[in-house]
């Protein structure tokens, strides 16, 4: 029995359909797409591309992990959304953040996975939080618009300095400058002269102390003899007060405890009784003299008998 041959038509599909397989295999390694592992898809929602398109690269922590499939513009929302699939061994939190972000001064965008703490995992066909990080093109609008108010800050001060310097002020400043001159003259001078009659004077000073130094050394050495002497007088001295004022102490002493004659007299109370009396009858008797001096004193002129 014989074999029947594949027709050329036959083979003609079965070269079409290799074909159409290698094709679709080529465009998914050319989008970096691995069609023999399943992966992940995931959707974000930004309310503007910023340069997503696909096959751009899906990262964490700048390590490819995954890429966009198709980005398309939601008419109905107004939004731009993305879907991009990311490898079954990175599996993100549920409070994980999709970032559009530049990953080269080139222009080049990616979405940068920034992975969450949450316990949940997201599923597959889940929407990721959004974030977009200005780009080039936003920070040179930004720096625009911050160039642009200092230049016109910039001009504004460029009007005021013009008002400044106009030709009256520039003449009034030139007036001002030439009595600052001639002030600054005058104080020169001023100054010269007053430091010249102050070095005259130190000079005269320091001439009458050369003269006056020998007085001056005589002088400091009778106040070192004067000192001296004064070093050797001063401890006999205190020593002799030291034993006055222990004599003083002692004599005191006494008279508080009543010895001596001065302690009798100020706490013996007979003795000041007697005094006391002895004071008023001698009182008595001067008053008496003074009234009456015949009784005690006799006087005759003519040599007359005493015995009368």
């Amino acid at each position: 029995m014989k074999k029947k041959k594949l027709s050329r038509e036959a083979w003609i599909g079965i070269y079409g359909v290799c074909m159409l397989l290698l094709l679709y295999l080529g465009i998914n390694f050319i989008k970096s797409q691995d069609i023999f592992s399943r992966d992940n898809v995931y959707y974000a929602v930004y309310d503007n591309a910023d340069g997503i398109a696909a096959s751009s690269p899906v990262t964490i922590k700048g390590f490819r992990v995954g890429t966009v499939d198709r980005v398309w513009y939601d008419v109905p929302t107004g939004k731009v959304i993305t879907e991009f699939s990311v490898k079954r061994d990175y599996p993100l939190p549920a409070d994980s953040r999709a970032k559009i972000a530049s990953a080269s001064l080139m222009g080049a965008t990616v979405i940068d996975l920034q992975l969450g703490n949450a316990d949940r995992i997201l599923a597959d066909g889940d929407t990721v939080s959004s974030l977009i990080e200005p780009g080039l093109t936003q920070a040179l609008g930004q720096f625009k618009s911050k160039a642009d108010t200092l230049l016109e800050q910039l001009s504004q001060a460029l009007t005021g300095i013009n008002a400044v310097l106009s030709d009256r002020n520039v003449a009034n400043l030139s007036t001002l400058l030439a009595h600052a001159n001639s002030i600054g003259g005058n104080l020169d001078r001023m100054v010269a002269g007053d430091l010249n009659r102050t070095m005259t004077n130190l000079r005269s000073l320091s001439a009458e102390l050369n003269t006056a130094a020998p007085k001056i050394n005589r002088i400091v050495d009778r106040v070192e003899n004067i000192a001296d002497t004064m070093s050797l007088a001063v401890p006999p001295l205190m020593t002799n007060l030291a034993q006055t004022a222990e004599k003083l102490n002692a004599v005191m002493q006494a008279i508080n405890e009543g010895q001596g004659s001065a302690g009798k007299l100020i706490y013996d109370r007979e003795l000041y009784d007697n005094l006391t009396e002895a004071s008023e009858s001698l009182t008595l008797l001067l008053q008496d003299l003074k009234a009456n001096p015949g009784r005690y004193i006799h006087i005759s002129v003519f040599g007359g008998n005493r015995n009368k």
